[in-house]
């Protein structure tokens, strides 16, 4: 039995065999740009998740000397008032941050927050699932 394989079928076969391989090398590199992005986008969450947790660490941190100072007053020992109120504003402006923090991790998961009533939405809703008014995307 021979077989006889003419110069078209070995090209039709190299053509093929080219576009099976580039169509290879265009789906390792969409893979690998789609691993480089969730690699980054989880960076960014553990950046943000430590950012948050260095925050409320140091808001422990300012309630504790609160807490030293009034239970000082309670003791015999005055404190000043304006540190306390100076205190109590610099804890303000951390839970600022704080919840900037985690609205914008709960963006990263797909959450959206209501602008008018604060209510966690799934990503792809129109309206809150609490209020039923409109949901904004940034």
């Amino acid at each position: 039995m021979k077989i006889t394989i003419h110069q078209r079928q070995i090209e039709a076969l190299f053509h093929r065999a080219a576009q099976a391989a580039e169509t290879a090398r265009d789906t390792a590199s969409e893979a690998a740009g789609l691993a480089g992005r969730r690699a980054e986008a989880a960076a960014e969450r553990r950046r943000l998740e430590r950012a948050a947790a260095d925050v409320t660490e140091e808001i422990e941190l300012q309630m504790g000397e609160i807490g030293r100072l009034i239970y000082a007053t309670h003791t015999g020992t005055p404190s000043d008032s304006g540190d306390v109120q100076n205190i109590l504003e610099y804890v303000d402006s951390l839970y600022e941050q704080l919840e900037g923090h985690e609205a914008e991790l709960k963006r990263m998961r797909g959450l959206l927050l209501c602008a008018c009533c604060g209510a966690e939405n799934e990503g792809d809703w129109v309206y809150c699932r609490s209020c039923g008014q409109p949901l904004e995307r940034t």
